[in-house]
Order: structure tokens, then sequence, then C-alpha cells
């Protein structure tokens, strides 16, 4: 057998092979697995070593099989003892990508772009600032008085199902012209499915300086200098605060399948500002209806953010405005899963037609 890791958003843990079985050690925590597997026996057995943490998320979620490189299926973990995962699957062309996260990488960014290139009402724009680039898709002309509505993915490498919804969310607008045209009467749209400059490969830091500095990309908001990506991606927000045109600003991430369900949330409190009472009740009503219908969901709302500097903390530090987050879980989810989710939000998006207290103090 040959492991191999040499492509977009391919990394390998350590492995060892023994006559027709492979076994990968994903110790600690939630290792990244996204490997090519060539010469393979047609029956494969796999075990992986694990601790709880990804224990629990494997046997929520189940391993990730594909025979193409691009569809990916979710095939059943065992425990056979303590600290082991197995799983078996079936290799009839002696070949088989493995992988624990659903891989989004630059490949994915790069077919979406040709997939959707020719719809005239999508325009990407390709945000750029010294070795660094993000593209944003946007959606409808801007008019006087328009909500513009922001989905961020990708600012965490890892939480790969977060930009599966974002990949969804433009796939959904392009390819159901009716629909995106009732939703963008009332408002601009723009995703951004891949804000950091990496694919799924980052095992810890979510954001690698050029200097080679690991960094929490996500908390970068508050940074006096962020990395260019969020840099670019705060003025924008910023800028639309300012014009009072903010709408649902939803940043999108995974725990994959360390949880059961796809959360979205915000805060009522950062640095000297606190949300109204009436803020309040619109933000858990917003929440409510953005997530109605959607495979999985529920809403919270918390008093702080858990770590300073991510978008929610900040916007609402400096600028008084209510953005959101969703964690999306891949536990009974997969493809299709994600796909539903974006198509639901977005139905739910046209449902809201109050976005004054969004930024009503900007």
């Amino acid at each position: 057998m040959e492991i191999l890791h040499h492509f977009d958003s391919g990394v390998v843990q350590p492995f060892e092979i023994s006559g027709d079985r492979i076994t990968f050690d994903l110790r600690p925590g939630q290792r990244i697995l996204n490997v090519l597997i060539r010469n393979a026996p047609e029956r494969l057995a796999m075990d992986l070593l694990v601790d709880e943490n990804g224990e629990k998320f494997l046997l929520n979620q189940g391993l990730l099989v594909s025979e193409d490189g691009e569809t990916f299926r979710s095939v059943p973990v065992e425990k056979p003892q303590e600290g082991m995962l197995r799983a078996s699957v079936s290799v009839p062309g002696g070949q088989v990508r493995l992988a624990t996260r659903y891989p989004y990488g630059r490949d994915a960014l790069d077919r979406l772009l040709c997939d959707t290139h020719r719809v005239p009402y999508a325009n990407v724009r390709l945000f750029g600032r010294g070795h660094r680039r993000v593209p944003i898709f946007d959606f409808g002309e801007d008019g006087e008085g328009k909500p513009h509505h922001i989905f961020i993915a990708g600012e965490d490498t890892w939480e790969t199902a977060g930009c599966w919804v974002a990949d969804g969310l433009v796939r959904t607008l392009c390819s159901d012209r009716p629909f995106a045209d009732a939703l963008l009467e009332r408002g601009v749209i723009h995703v951004a499915p891949l804000a950091s400059p990496y694919s799924a490969t980052m095992p810890s830091a979510s954001y690698t300086t050029l200097e080679g500095k690991g960094i929490y990309g996500a908390a970068t908001w508050g940074d006096e200098a962020p990395p260019p990506e969020y840099a670019l991606l705060r003025e924008e927000v910023v800028r639309i605060i300012r014009e009072k045109r903010l709408g649902l600003m939803l940043t999108i991430h995974s725990w994959q399948g360390s949880h059961e369900v796809s959360e979205v949330g915000t805060i009522r409190r950062a640095g000297e500002n606190t949300l109204t009472e009436s803020r309040s009740e619109w933000a858990t009503a917003t929440m409510e209806t953005l997530m109605r219908n959607v495979p999985q969901s529920q809403h919270r709302i918390s008093e702080r953010i858990w770590h300073s500097g991510l978008a929610r903390d900040y916007l609402l530090d400096k600028h008084n405005a209510i953005t959101f987050r969703i964690e999306v879980t891949t536990a009974g989810l997969g493809p299709d899963g994600f796909r539903l989710t974006a198509q639901r939000m977005l139905d739910n998006l046209g449902r809201i037609t109050d976005w004054a207290p969004a930024c009503a103090s900007a």
C-alpha cells in the first residue's frame, strides 16, 4: 500500500501498515487525516488510535471515504477497545481516499468558481493585499436602503463543514434565478467561502504568517493589524456598518462531529456595550427565524464571548453591531445536510424584514 497526501488539503498522521490493515494515530485531540491510499487490498481494515475527544467526534460522524476524491460518504466506526476505533471499507479499484473532515480547500473553491462563472448576476471580487488573496461572491445590485448580508466561512482552516455550507449558499443562489431574484430585490448578499489562504491542513493554528508564526486567525478581528484576509473582510464589514446598511453578518464555523447540533449564536455584551432588551429580543427572534427547519439546529445568546477578538466581540465592542456565528455539525449530516442547511438559511433570510437593530447605534 502507498499512503499519499501531496494534493490540496491533503494531510497525513503517523501510520503503520501490517498486512491488509493500516493503523493511523490521531492522538491528541481530533487530528486531521486526508490521504489517498493506492494499491490497497479489496477489503481495507483500519484502526484509528484516538483520545476521548477524537473518539466522540468520529463515533458521531464516522470515517469519510471517497473513490473519486471529491464525493465523500461516511463509514461507521466501532470501538473494539479503549483508545481505538475500527473501520473497514471496500476498495474494488485498489484506490481510496480517507478523511476525518469533509475536505474543502483551494481545489474545491476552484470548482465553485468554474461552476458558477457564467451566472450573470453573480460577481466575484478578489480581495488582495500583499501576497494574500480572498475571493468574495457578490449577489444583487446595491440600492438605497438595501441591507447587506455577509457570510464568511473558512476563518478556521480545519472547520471545513462551514466552507461546504458557504459553497452551498453560492450554488443555491446560482442555480435558482427566480428564488435569487426575489431574495435580492430586498438585499445584497456577499459570501466568502474560504477566508483563510489555506486548505484543511493546519492541525493547531488556523493561520500562519509569512514568517511561519501560527496564530488563531478568527480572533484577529480586534488586532491593530490583522492578517491581510481578515483585515480586508473587517474593512468591508465596518464600511457597511457605518453606512447603517448591515443586515445579517454570519461567520460560519464547524465543531464537526463533536456536537450533534448546528448552533447559531451571538453575545449580549462586549467592551462597554450591552444590548438593550429590545435588541436582545430582536437577536433571539432573528436566530429563531434564520434556523427554522435547518437540520439539527438550535440557537443561543451568550452573555460574553469565550475568546476576545472574534468578529462578534470586536463588532459589538467597537461598532455596537449585532453579528452572529454558526457552528455546523457533521454528526448525521454530511454533504446533503450542508446543502440543505444553506438552502434553508437563505429561505429564512427572506422572511426577516427588520434589520435596523443590527447596527442601531453605529
